[in-house]
């Protein structure tokens, strides 16, 4: 995870608020809740929170309609300051990610320690596979998985393979209802 500074804070201060555009798997962590109150206590200004996925967090800050950007891409990142819509990336903590699958796991990827035999025994059995599919940090993990894996991934051509355009939560029960296969943050 990295916050990337988008804006002069001068910009709100007589509002007293910034923007931040994040991520829904920070969202949905209940981190907000957590430190929040105690920044707002201790700085008197406002923090207002726009959940989106990475990608659409990085259009926010383009805009220039976020004041920090909260998001999980590194490489998404680096090319966001590097165009000149960031002052600087700094590392804020980590994110990882775990394959979460059905219990019949007919893809026999519990247990394993190589995630990309993973995602080619998912393609080789076609079983399902859910994907958010909405530009995320997660997706964008998910999309270079496969890629490593040497499978193209393009949706029009795989039955097995739904996206969903959705945050982690509303994915996570997509693919329990589906019993796929899905690549999630573990903080969500």
């Amino acid at each position: 995870m990295a916050a990337i500074s988008g804006m002069a804070f001068s910009a709100h201060a007589a509002e007293r608020f910034i923007t931040v555009a994040s991520t829904t798997s920070t969202e949905q962590s209940g981190l907000f809740k957590h430190i929040l109150p105690v920044f707002e206590k201790k700085t008197g200004i406002q923090v207002r929170v726009v959940a989106l996925g990475t990608g659409q967090a990085l259009d926010m800050g383009r805009r220039g309609d976020a004041d920090v950007v909260f998001v999980h891409d590194k490489a998404a990142e680096e090319k966001f300051v590097a165009g000149g819509f960031g002052v600087r990336r700094l590392d804020v903590m980590y994110n990882d990610f775990v394959l979460i699958g059905p219990k019949s796991d007919p893809a026999k990827a519990a247990g394993g320690r190589d995630i990309v035999a993973a995602f080619k025994r998912i393609r080789d059995v076609q079983a399902p596979f859910v994907s958010r599919g909405d530009r995320s940090g997660t997706h964008a993990a998910e999309l270079r998985l496969w890629q490593m894996a040497g499978i193209d991934i393009a949706p029009t051509k795989r039955a097995w393979y739904r996206e969903t355009g959705s945050g982690m939560g509303p994915a996570l029960n997509t693919a329990s209802a589906m019993n796929a296969y899905i690549l999630s943050d573990r903080g969500t």
